[in-house]
């Protein structure tokens, strides 16, 4: 009886579902043209942001900040000097800590001891309102005490004014080829059904991207004959976009 009652339940829940399959049709999918587009847009740079840093190593903590915090302020100084402003220069990274180098190595490896020490690294952000004075920024910040150079990023305060070109011109490269398309299968483009974007941020052309690295040694730093050259070079802001329409057939196809 128990097995009559399922099939039962069971014949009925299928004559529902297919009840509300017919009264409920999936509509057929409407065809698409998809499309993608690219715009480029170069702007010159003519501002840039300098990581300096200033590493202390001393017995203790607060000997290793000590120091640090008297080499980072005349580091300051000469960055106001070179024609920051104080606003100008903000603290990015502050770390206080023992030297990885001087940490203990497990018993019976037979790796010496090295002295305990303790690191203080501060690292402060310089925005350069000029292009060409970066090379005189980064002479100046070793001068005064600096052990690195962590980063040279040149910008542009155009950046999104030529980002919304780019956009533009991808769009419209996208439009145009999703109605080639369309045209070449024997129909026309309908309505616009999705857009979207990737990209966006500046690079550096010629075989640069993003940041530029430079590592600097101490025992070269302050009193080189030398300025540090520094040129910049075009960004290119690059977006690309994907395009989805809906295809709408010719009539008799």
């Amino acid at each position: 009886i128990m097995l009559r009652r399922t099939a039962c339940v069971l014949a009925l829940l299928i004559a529902s579902h297919r009840a509300i399959a017919q009264a409920n049709p999936v509509p057929p999918r409407v065809p698409e043209i998809n499309a993608s587009g690219r715009g480029e847009v170069g702007i010159t740079p003519d501002r840039a942001t300098v990581l300096v840093s200033v590493e202390s190593r001393a017995p203790s903590a607060a000997a290793a900040a000590s120091d640090n915090s008297q080499k980072m302020k005349s580091v300051q100084q000469a960055l106001r000097g070179a024609g920051l402003a104080q606003g100008d220069i903000t603290t990015s990274m502050y770390t206080v800590g023992q030297d990885p180098r001087s940490l203990r190595p497990p018993p019976g490896t037979g790796m010496p001891n090295f002295p305990i020490e303790f690191l203080a690294r501060n690292t402060v952000r310089a925005t350069v309102r000029r292009a060409d004075d970066v090379g005189k920024v980064i002479d100046a910040a070793l001068g005064a005490g600096a052990t690195s150079i962590a980063s040279v990023q040149f910008s542009s305060p155009t950046t999104e004014e030529a980002r919304g070109n780019a956009l533009s011109m991808a769009v419209a490269q996208a439009q145009r080829d999703a109605n080639i398309l369309a045209k070449a299968s024997g129909g026309s483009l309908g309505r616009l059904l999705s857009m979207s974007s990737s990209g966006g941020s500046p690079v550096m052309g010629a075989g640069f991207a993003g940041d530029i690295y430079y590592s600097v040694d101490r025992e070269m730093a302050g009193g080189t004959a030398f300025p540090t050259m520094i040129n910049s070079r075009d960004l290119t802001v690059s977006v690309t976009v994907f395009g989805r329409w809906e295809f709408i057939p010719a009539p008799g196809r």
